[in-house]
């Protein structure tokens, strides 16, 4: 893509404190479009032409008084993008970007002092669109309209809305001076990673305590303990997820010198009789169903059983929560040559598009406020288990993450 260009801060001086969140947004919104290489779809924005040289059909709004002077002067790139520039006259509008496309939908809307705010969910952008159109009953639009009328948005991989956070990271940090020395920038991430495993689990730790003695009452009703067993698989799992946020951070700050965790041999179809129900619950509490397929008589792997547990539970979790309701996630094992392969794919697609990358480790869920770790940590996790990871995209089966473990040598 070309340079981009934005005319806002001559348009709204009074939020320049957080214009360059924009400028991120813009810069992040350039890689994205290297990225996914959409072909054909819309790019609308306000108050000024934003890319270039952008392949999409580009509407410019103009603000109601301004003149042609508000865009980029033809020597700066005599090859603009065929636009068609429209008056604006809504009152307070803000500086937006709206991309559409059969690859990727993206909206980008700059609310001064509140700063950059961005979605790729479809419900959100159709909402915007709606409320646009009401203000700006522009009969140049009616292509928009119709193209939204005849497609059905689907929100991006959680991968892809992972990597524009971290875009919008890495297009936001200033340049470094090279006469400061700082600490790396993932030290902080672990650091927040460490009070977070601290300060979380020991209260619940001693929730669960109290949970665990109320349950001893003779006298206690049945639905009363029905209720605090709910509350305590609740917690266990709350607990369970920090220990992995825990062992992540212990990985990370582990001197490449330290050998990994012991591995010994743990037997998995044992370990999938003990812990499917309650995976599959885990799974339903998101109104996902998990699937387990796997043959019989499978043969040792080295591993360490009890991280190799806490792994796949963070696994279902953390699917559990970036697929959208109703879908299917399937956990299927089979013999692979040396090694045993697991593979979680999800065949419907659907991924929540509203993750946002908190730091570099971290992965954050606003509708429910959790957190989980992001493909690079959990790679890492993984690995400190004994185990190869691939992740790879099909277009029948979907995302497909895949977890091959070592067969122990006295297994057959």
């Amino acid at each position: 893509m070309g340079h981009s260009h934005s005319a806002i801060d001559r348009y709204d001086t009074r939020a320049s404190d957080r214009f360059w969140q924009w400028q991120a947004g813009v810069a992040a919104l350039e890689k994205l479009l290297v990225v996914t290489h959409p072909i054909e779809g819309f790019l609308v924005s306000f108050p000024s032409l934003i890319l270039q040289d952008c392949p999409l059909k580009t509407y410019v709004l103009m603000p109601q008084g301004r003149s042609l002077r508000y865009l980029p002067p033809t020597n700066a790139n005599p090859a603009l993008p065929a636009m068609t520039l429209l008056p604006a006259v809504w009152e307070g509008m803000n500086p937006f970007c709206l991309l559409l496309s059969p690859e990727v939908n993206l909206l980008l809307v700059y609310r001064g002092e509140r700063g950059l705010h961005f979605s790729f969910a479809p419900e959100e952008i159709r909402a915007f669109w709606q409320q646009l159109r009401q203000q700006l009953p522009l009969t140049d639009l009616h292509p928009i309209d119709q193209w939204l009328a005849s497609v059905e948005m689907v929100p991006p991989s959680y991968r892809l809305v992972s990597q524009f956070g971290q875009w919008l990271l890495d297009y936001s940090q200033p340049p470094a001076t090279p006469l400061t020395v700082t600490a790396p920038p993932i030290a902080a991430d672990i650091s927040l990673l460490q009070a977070l495993s601290h300060e979380v689990r020991t209260p619940l730790t001693t929730i669960n305590t109290f949970i665990q003695l109320l349950q001893r009452q003779e006298d206690l009703p049945q639905r009363t303990y029905q209720y605090l067993q709910k509350i305590g698989q609740e917690i266990q799992d709350q607990i369970t997820r920090f220990n992995l946020l825990s062992d992540a951070a212990e990985i990370f700050t582990r001197p490449s010198s330290k050998p990994p965790l012991a591995f010994g041999q743990t037997h998995l179809t044992e370990l999938f009789t003990t812990n499917l129900s309650r995976w599959q619950k885990q799974a339903a509490r998101r109104q996902v169903k998990l699937v387990l397929e796997y043959p019989p008589n499978l043969p040792l792997v080295l591993s360490d059983p009890t991280s190799l547990d806490q792994v796949l539970t963070g696994l279902v979790e953390y699917y559990s929560q970036t697929l959208a309701p109703e879908s299917e996630l399937q956990l299927v094992v089979q013999r692979a040559g040396q090694h045993v392969k697991l593979e979680l794919r999800s065949p419907q697609y659907k991924h929540r598009s509203d993750l946002a990358a908190l730091g570099r480790l971290l992965l954050w869920h606003p509708a429910t406020g959790q957190l989980s770790l992001n493909f690079e940590a959990a790679k890492l996790l993984i690995e400190a288990v004994g185990a190869k990871v691939i992740q790879r995209r099909d277009r029948q089966a979907g995302e497909i993450l895949t977890l091959y473990l070592p067969i122990a040598k006295d297994s057959g």
